[in-house]
């Protein structure tokens, strides 16, 4: 064989096939600069308690957050479900509250939404000092729903809302929420994205740029959290007929410059 003739062809290759592990190991965003810094991807068969918190146990709205309604698939998905149980509604509520918190960056969640009336599914980071004091919102950090989805409201759009000033009466201010338009998945799986910057804002859905701001920055670490909620005041009435229902995440993912 002559392997000079056969080094051409074996070099492209090789490139090729470095290109083609560049694509997988550094999946496109919409945003440039940006390298990956954190991620979970739900590999496993447990939550990665290195990573998450189980937050806000008890009781929260109109339901009880508990530890045993989030699970993995084993098949890479992160599972929240919403059950009812002799009338009384289980969900469950995860953070990186206490473990990794972050300022600036893209952050990025592939998702399928719960689909039941006066559920929300959610991605959203917060800050620990938002309400401490409330009269300095400007070091402390907000509310950033990087997307919420309710059944009740819009099948079509998840809304994007910014609260900040503390939750107290007379302080909380809101930005939203404005809506983001889902394109149609085969699968019902969503990409949701969020760009946070020093001087605003910038939001995606499936790729496009819904909502692109600046009212209010925050300028602390923030931490990520992933829910499943249910409050009738803002998601409607909850239709638990339909209960069980799940909340999906297939990975998340934190992009910043270096």
């Amino acid at each position: 064989m002559n392997l000079g003739f056969m080094l051409p062809f074996y070099i492209t290759f090789c490139v090729a096939a470095f290109l083609l592990q560049m694509n997988i190991d550094q999946p496109s965003i919409p945003v440039k600069g940006y390298s990956i810094v954190w991620q979970d991807e739900f590999s496993g068969v447990n939550l990665d308690l290195t990573k998450w918190n189980y937050r806000g146990t008890g009781r929260r709205e109109n339901a009880f957050i508990v530890p045993w309604t989030v699970k993995l698939d084993g098949r890479g998905c992160l599972v929240i479900s919403a059950i009812n149980r002799n009338d009384s509604v289980f969900t469950g509520m995860i953070a990186t509250e206490h473990i990794k918190e972050f300022t600036y960056g893209y952050f990025e969640c592939r998702a399928k939404f719960a689909r039941t009336p006066g559920t929300i599914s959610a991605f959203w980071l917060q800050s620990k000092t938002i309400n401490w004091p409330a009269s300095t919102p400007e070091k402390n950090g907000a509310e950033i729903d990087i997307f919420e989805f309710f059944p009740n409201a819009n099948n079509s759009h998840v809304f994007h809302t910014l609260h900040w000033g503390g939750y107290e009466p007379g302080h909380h201010r809101v930005e939203g929420p404005v809506l983001g338009k889902l394109e149609p998945k085969g699968d019902d799986f969503h990409i949701i994205g969020m760009e946070w910057h020093e001087n605003g804002y910038t939001l995606y859905v499936d790729g496009n740029m819904t909502y692109s701001g600046n009212s209010f920055v925050s300028h602390v670490d923030e931490f990520i959290v992933l829910s499943l909620g249910v409050n009738e005041g803002s998601a409607g009435r909850l239709k638990k007929g339909m209960l069980p229902d799940q909340f999906i995440v297939d990975y998340v993912r934190v992009y910043q410059k270096k």
